[in-house]
């Protein structure tokens, strides 16, 4: 990976960030490749309820909008799911 230098331009500022000061703004350590999502929900309302129980938190997204529930399972198939239904 090229390493990118940053000069330091004179903008009238106190103090200039630290990396893990302008990690903390940018929103994470990095890794993330900014297109897959948050990192903690699931890509469907089922998989985001995997190895959760009824009444758990949970998120989804699809199409770069995310959705935020609660797991509930309902008739007929009484399968798990992250309901927005609150």
């Amino acid at each position: 990976m090229k390493k990118l230098r940053l000069k330091a331009l004179d903008l009238g500022a106190k103090e200039l960030l630290s990396r893990e000061q302008l990690r903390n703004i940018l929103g994470g350590d990095g890794s993330d490749d900014g297109g897959s999502g948050p990192t903690n929900c699931g890509m469907t309302p089922t998989i985001a309820c995997s190895g959760k129980s009824s009444g758990d938190q949970c998120c989804w997204y699809t199409n770069q909008t995310v959705y935020y529930g609660i797991c509930r399972s309902y008739a007929p198939t009484y399968v798990l799911r992250c309901s927005d239904l609150n």
